[in-house]
């Protein structure tokens, strides 16, 4: 402890003791200061970090497109490309599902920032999600583009145009008829073209027949060449789209329902999906069941009925030359399959939408149910309180019922007891007082008696002693029967009282019946909105996650993503055991 001195020697400088208390003061103070500073530079420095780390997890939620270029260029070695974003756990808290980043600790500034910095996560993941929409509808629109180019090729036009394409056919329906008005003539028995084999079989007749071409053979062997290769072109193109679009569709776009928990909005769209999904799935047999069928005969039974379809059964001889209509119903079939894709990822996209929606106004509705149920919960404890004491009050009169009985029996016994004595008295002095008219008779008719003088003297004693008894006697008598009579009168008001209790009792009971199966009720709508809340927030995390988008994107077989959310998301609800 300093003390203080007039005067001392210090660093060659006389100096009063004040001043170098103050100056060692300064010095403290001073020092405190740079340390202050010092902390607070690294607590800049350290949300700085901390920022940076999130702004790279954010950008870390997609995978850089550049991967897409890597090829077979990947180092030798190096197995997998581990994707992951430094969002460690998703916790989930009062039915609502919160990601944090568990690698650092944050301040009290980086808490306040925290809602903000994880909105910037969602929105970034909502951006990849909509990407991954806009890819798939990309890929769709680049389908339609190449069946356009196979169109123009297969029709030799240049312009996409159905009387271009119409016109082309009814061309080759003339040079068919031409071909076989020719083989008709030279008695030659005509068959229906439906198939590859049935037009190399036609044409073979005619090179056989027919000494001189006039155009139809040259044409037809065209048409020929021109639909093998096309039928390969659509094969191609209908496999491509199967394994870009509707495997994507069948494996990404759909609710990740959870049969325990019912979601009208989920429900609806599983539905619909069901129906999108086996739409396209018939659609997508039957164009491959048509292109095998090119060969031998074509399943004419899969032909569908369009605008364009109908057109061509008007102009061209579809009886005899089914071969005619089966480009276009398979063009038919693959633009009704693109449309299908394209109203499928629309209602996906709305989906999305519905589920914003649905959770804000869940997460509404379970609010308010949540303070509903503090607020009955808090009237419960008071609903109980009353009860308890109505039962500790009804239980209570009971035992002072109880004991006023007993009082009330013991009261009466001594009050039998004292009416014997007295009756016994009563009966003892009147004998007595009998004894003594007798003697006093005897006394006044004979000589005078000192025995019997004597005898009387101690009789009348005795009837005296019996009077004073029996007045004592009566007196406790009267003091136990009015006592009865108190007593008798307390269980009569009692008895009405403990009535009136029962009643109480029994009534507040059955409320508290009818308000425990209330809350119960209300409890469980809370427990359901939570779910409904949970399942919801899962679902919006899981279209949206990256291991989802995995699946969209055309990504190189060596991208790893980060383990499922939905397991982490469990595993915080502690639904799966810990991973070790």
């Amino acid at each position: 402890m300093l003390r203080y001195q007039p005067s001392i020697r210090y660093q060659g400088k006389t100096m009063s003791g004040t001043t170098i208390y103050s100056d060692r003061q300064g010095k403290r103070k001073r020092r405190r200061i740079r340390d202050c500073e010092a902390n607070k530079s690294d607590n800049k420095k350290k949300t700085s970090k901390e920022k940076t780390e999130l702004d790279e997890s954010i950008d870390n939620v997609k995978v850089d497109e550049s991967l897409n270029d890597t090829g077979d260029s990947t180092e030798e070695g190096i197995d997998t490309v581990q994707v992951e974003a430094d969002i460690k756990e998703v916790e989930i808290k009062d039915g609502l599902v919160t990601l944090t980043d568990t690698s650092t600790s944050t301040s009290g500034d980086d808490t306040a920032r925290q809602p903000a910095l994880l909105a910037d996560v969602r929105a970034g993941l909502q951006r990849a999600y909509l990407e991954g929409i806009e890819f798939m509808r990309l890929k769709i629109k680049e389908t339609e583009e190449e069946l356009t180019q196979i169109k123009l090729g297969f029709y030799q036009c240049e312009e996409a145009d159905d009387e271009n394409y119409e016109k082309y056919l009814v061309q080759c329906n003339e040079q068919f008829l031409q071909a076989n008005n020719d083989l008709r003539r030279k008695n030659v028995k005509l068959k229906v073209v439906d198939s590859e084999m049935e037009l190399v079989s036609l044409l073979n007749q005619l090179r056989d027949k027919m000494e001189i071409d006039k155009g139809e053979i040259a044409f037809l062997s065209e048409f020929w060449e021109n639909l093998k290769s096309t039928m390969e072109s659509v094969k191609v193109l209908v496999n491509k789209f199967k394994t870009s679009v509707v495997d994507r569709l069948r494996g990404n776009c759909i609710s990740y329902n959870n049969g325990d928990i019912h979601l009208d909005v989920s429900a609806r769209y599983t539905e619909e999906v069901k129906n999108y999904l086996n739409e396209l799935e018939q659609q997508l047999d039957n164009t491959l069941k048509l292109i095998q069928s090119f060969a031998n005969g074509i399943h004419q039974d899969l032909f569908s009925h369009t605008k364009f379809t109908e057109g061509i059964l008007v102009a061209c001889d579809l009886k005899a030359f089914p071969i005619l209509r089966l480009f276009p119903d398979l063009t038919e079939k693959v633009e009704s399959m693109c449309s299908t894709a394209f109203v499928w990822l629309d209602r996906d996209e709305r989906y999305m939408y519905e589920i914003k929606d649905y959770i804000r106004e869940t997460r509404t509705m379970a609010k308010k149910r949540v303070e509903d149920l503090k607020v009955q919960k808090e009237k419960m404890k008071k609903f109980e309180k009353a009860v308890k004491s109505a039962n500790i009050m009804l239980h209570n009169n009971k035992e002072k019922l109880q004991k006023l009985e007993s009082d009330l029996n013991q009261l009466e016994q001594t009050f039998n007891v004292y009416k014997q004595q007295m009756d016994s008295k009563c009966g003892e002095k009147s004998q007595k007082e009998s004894m003594v008219d007798f003697l006093k008779i005897t006394l006044s008719q004979t000589k005078k008696n000192y025995n019997l003088q004597l005898k009387r003297q101690r009789l009348l004693k005795q009837v005296e002693s019996l009077e004073d008894f029996l007045k004592s006697l009566e007196r406790d008598l009267s003091s136990v029967q009015t006592k009865i009579q108190e007593k008798a009168q307390q269980k009569d008001i009692l008895a009405v009282k403990l009535e009136t209790n029962e009643k109480s009792y029994g009534a507040l009971k059955t409320d508290l019946e009818s308000f425990t199966e209330n809350l119960d009720s209300l409890e469980q709508e809370v427990n359901g909105l939570s779910g409904q809340l949970l399942q919801l927030e899962i679902i919006q995390t899981f279209k949206s996650s990256p291991e989802n988008l995995d699946g969209v994107f055309d990504r190189p077989q060596s991208v790893k993503l980060a383990p499922s959310l939905k397991e982490k998301i469990k595993r915080k609800r502690k639904i799966l055991p810990p991973v070790h």
